[in-house]
């Protein structure tokens, strides 16, 4: 009887432990969801604030801070990001395939690595969307076309939220797209070249 009676409290344990743990684990992902939703919503009140101010031209304040240090820093990780996309398309596949596939791999040096550097992204494009950042409208625009990719192999690689991302992926092709908008009608931003070809190798 009591072997019975401490076998129905160690199931009972184990159960409580699963649910807990199963608890944290969806409060965890609420809030990195939540974080997600909040970083858009801040751009778009970005590219907004862009549409209605008169000036364009930076504060010469904002060139001492650890702004320019974490630009230095996503525009190194960008490079790396995108050379570790092309290294990993494959000639007979899709790069959303290619991406999937990195789960089956025997060797997931890649994969790891990927998920390393889109942590590290994104945790700098929160930074950013707590900035005011729309007086830099070209660095605005970059942020908003990585973020897209961001979301584009958050897709890929989270296949339980991948519906999420997809539709967090459109809606900063929307975003894009109207900050590329305004920037044509805004004479005094001068599209700089090289930048425009950076750009041009985050898109997917």
């Amino acid at each position: 009887m009591t072997d019975y009676i401490e076998q129905d409290f160690n199931e009972l344990e184990n159960d409580n432990f699963f649910y807990y743990w199963y608890e944290i684990e969806g409060l965890t992902k609420i809030r990195e969801l939540s974080r997600q939703l909040r970083t858009f919503f801040k751009f778009k009140a970005e590219v907004l604030k862009l549409r209605f101010q008169t000036s364009l031209k930076p504060n010469e304040d904002h060139r001492n801070t650890q702004f320019y240090t974490q630009k230095q820093e996503v525009e190194s990780l960008s490079s790396d990001f995108i050379n570790l996309l092309k290294k990993i398309k494959k000639s007979n596949f899709s790069l959303e395939e290619a991406i999937s596939s990195l789960f089956f791999e025997s060797n997931k040096k890649q994969l790891y690595y990927l998920l390393e550097i889109i942590k590290k992204l994104s945790k700098l494009i929160h930074q950013f969307s707590e900035m005011d950042i729309q007086i830099y409208p070209k660095f605005l625009k970059f942020i908003i076309v990585l973020a897209k990719n961001i979301c584009f192999v958050k897709k890929c690689l989270q296949i339980k939220f991948s519906g999420f991302f997809e539709e967090l992926e459109t809606n900063y092709f929307g975003l894009e797209e109207e900050l590329e908008d305004l920037l044509e009608k805004t004479p005094s931003v001068k599209v700089n070249k090289s930048k425009e070809q950076y750009e041009e190798g985050l898109s997917i």
